[in-house]
């Protein structure tokens, strides 16, 4: 019985690990050759001019959320130019759905709500253990008798309080190598998108997302739109709207299984 037992528990285990060695299909997302503006380094940018608009999109990357396009916006023309992300949506041909992109602001404003909460319950965790602390001398200096016992005062209660590890600010602080301000400046797809923040820290959206802006003569904005993710995705239509006209870009999504 103890043998059999055994040898059904290394064919589990066997399998599992045979399993985990399988080969990975590979995922692509490319610009369909029709909307194709120019190439770099191997991969295919759009480019369009609508109302003396330069538009530059191409896909960027993926997480377990949402899809990421590298996008640029020129304005060429004398006239301002109000730019809104929030306009531009991610169509699937296929099943005929429309996603709206991920609002920046809003983003930036709940996670600094969050944030806020956060803090104030540190805040409250850190006097209810202040106050068990100076119960807890009190007590030691009643029980010493004549009181000259405890060492404590109120200025090193003060002190106690102000450099208590519960005070820290626990947000995350991992500030990719580049300012935004560079990255707004290169070209697309010119910095690796591991050296940037994700989209669960707040920097992300303060300074990579492609934000609200109103374009001067000869301004330019760069940054990374987020949409829904959808695995089951085939093809996707990039719409960003114009005064003029919609711009579109369709994308092919590919899985290559080795």
């Amino acid at each position: 019985m103890k043998l059999q037992l055994t040898t059904v528990l290394v064919f589990l285990i066997t399998s599992t690990l045979f399993y985990n060695c399988s080969p990975v299909p590979i995922s692509r997302v490319s610009l369909d050759k029709e909307d194709v503006g120019y190439w770099q380094r191997g991969t295919a940018i759009g480019e369009k001019i609508s109302n003396d608009l330069v538009v530059e999109a191409v896909y960027s990357h993926s997480d377990k959320e949402f899809d990421y396009f590298d996008i640029s916006i020129e304005n060429i023309g004398e006239e301002r130019a109000l730019i809104e992300p929030t306009s531009f949506r991610l169509l699937d041909p296929i099943s005929g759905g429309s996603f709206k992109a991920l609002d920046p602001e809003l983003m930036i404003l709940n996670m600094e709500l969050k944030n806020s909460k956060r803090k104030a319950t540190n805040k409250t965790l850190a006097i209810v253990a202040g106050a068990a602390i100076v119960a807890g001398t009190v007590a030691a200096v009643a029980a010493d008798g004549d009181g000259t016992g405890g060492t404590s005062t109120e200025e090193d209660d003060d002190f106690y309080y102000g450099d208590t590890y519960i005070f820290t600010d626990l947000t995350s602080r991992n500030l990719p190598p580049m300012s935004y301000q560079y990255f707004a400046q290169e070209p697309l797809l010119s910095t690796d998108f591991r050296d940037l923040p994700d989209s669960k820290q707040v920097e992300f959206w303060k300074g990579f997302a492609f934000r609200k802006s109103t374009l001067f003569q000869n301004q330019r904005m760069r940054g990374l739109v987020a949409f829904l993710r959808d695995k089951n995705r085939t093809r996707s239509i990039l719409k960003i709207p114009t005064e003029m006209e919609d711009l579109t870009f369709e994308f092919i999504h590919e899985k290559h299984k080795p």
